[in-house]
């Protein structure tokens, strides 16, 4: 069949759904983020994921207009939006490479942000909530079957990763640590989804919502393992600390994850791969040392404005070591990637996002409203696995990793929304 009736038949279908359900529509968008590789060129290159989410902009501004809604839109964030929209656009100014910057800004700044504020507006209870989790988790169990069957040889792995000791499954994606990147914030949510319990949503052990968390969490954990994403795993272990404090479990939870460290010390496999990471003697730990040196002395010679987007493929050359031969589109460290990407304003801004985050979450973990609590320190503790997660890898320069990272302080910030309209309620 020709492609591009697979792309008008997709498009037509996804529209009358939009249409009918927009709700529906954004959470099978959550559940597709990994359709962002199936590409195509019409007039500009462009995605699946990027159709999607242009569809559900398009239907919820033409329908807000229709139902005379503009004044009841939500604009959260406003300034930090804009001022990171601002950092991209100075960043494709800077950039050598015009073209690419600009494919990279429409999808790692623009396109997320608006379909977070179509989220923020459209995804407003606990019902909505729930759809996004279920699609994000769902899309996890795929992954880690993926996973798995790679593994067991049922389907093809992406490169020769399956023949490196030990092998190492690509899933759904084009590199195994894309999997670790896409799963371990959603891992993060469901572990607090499980753990996080209140007396309104106290249930036993096997409830269904129970089993599918588990479920969630089990193919996840698979699917981080089989794929060998270490830093993803150190990032899911930082978030089940932080989810943790807030678990009627937290002294068991504590203990577990204690043996298990110690576990990993003493069992001499584990121990061996710990110690030649710490020195530095394992071969992904010397090729990412070596690049940040050569990042930092890009920085260095550029710190404002860094190399623009779509800059460092283009410029590490003249600052990379001698022996680094290995290409690299990001330096692999998520704040190194958005100085020398974005520039000093596109760090400082991120930066204060992340604050403007866990303040939002603490607000809604503390209010009244406890039903709300799980999401919340949930949507945290994704943000806790993406921080520590990025000390090793870049988890949100990435097509659809960016889309969840907006998605995700979408829900929180409608949580922050909900209790608001809620007390307004109650004052009135």
């Amino acid at each position: 069949m020709n492609p591009w009736l697979h792309l008008g038949a997709f498009i037509i279908l996804y529209l009358w759904l939009a249409w009918r359900r927009l709700d529906i529509a954004i959470a099978l968008l959550l559940f597709l983020l990994p359709a962002y590789q199936f590409r195509f060129t019409l007039f500009i290159p462009s995605t699946y994921l990027e159709v999607m989410i242009v569809i559900c902009l398009a239907v919820w501004a033409v329908q807000i207009t229709v139902r005379h809604q503009w004044r009841e839109t939500r604009w959260p964030w406003r300034w930090l939006i804009c001022a990171f929209a601002v950092a991209g656009a100075v960043a494709v100014a800077v950039s050598p490479n015009i073209r690419n910057a600009l494919g990279l800004y429409k999808a790692y700044v623009i396109e997320p942000v608006l379909f977070f504020i179509v989220v923020v507006n459209v995804m407003k209870t606990p019902a909505h909530w729930k759809k996004i989790f279920f699609a994000l988790g769902s899309s996890v169990v795929i992954i880690g079957l993926a996973a798995l069957f790679q593994q067991a040889d049922i389907l093809p792995g992406a490169g020769s990763y399956l023949l490196e000791h030990p092998p190492r499954s690509t899933s759904l994606f084009e590199f195994p640590t894309a999997v670790g990147k896409y799963v371990a914030p959603i891992l993060a949510v469901f572990l607090s989804l499980l753990l996080v319990k209140t007396k309104s949503v106290g249930r036993g052990m096997w409830h269904s919502g129970n089993v599918m968390y588990i479920g969630v969490i089990g193919f996840g954990i698979m699917a981080l393992m089989l794929s060998v994403s270490r830093g993803a795993l150190i990032g899911v272990g930082a978030a089940l600390v932080f989810v943790s404090f807030f678990s009627r479990w937290r002294k068991w939870l504590l203990i577990g994850i204690a043996s298990i460290a110690v576990l990993c010390l003493v069992i001499p496999v584990t121990r061996h791969e710990l110690v030649s990471i710490v020195n530095i003697q394992d071969t992904s730990a010397d090729v990412h040392v070596v690049m940040w040196k050569g990042t930092l002395r890009m920085i260095a010679d550029r710190p404002i404005f860094g190399a623009g987007l779509a800059g460092f493929p283009e410029l590490y050359e003249q600052y990379k070591e001698a022996s680094h031969v290995e290409f690299f589109p990001n330096p692999d460290h998520l704040f190194l990637t958005l100085w020398v990407e974005m520039g000093l304003l596109g760090l400082a801004v991120f930066l204060w996002i992340i604050v403007k985050w866990l303040r939002t979450g603490a607000f809604v973990v503390k209010s009244q409203f406890v039903e709300y609590r799980p999401y919340a320190v949930g949507v945290m503790a994704a943000l806790v696995a993406i921080i520590t997660h990025g000390f090793f890898d870049t988890p949100y320069f990435k097509n659809d990793l960016a889309v969840m990272f907006w998605a995700l302080a979408a829900v929180l910030i409608a949580m922050r929304l909900s209790i608001g309209d809620e007390e307004k309620k109650l004052t009135d």
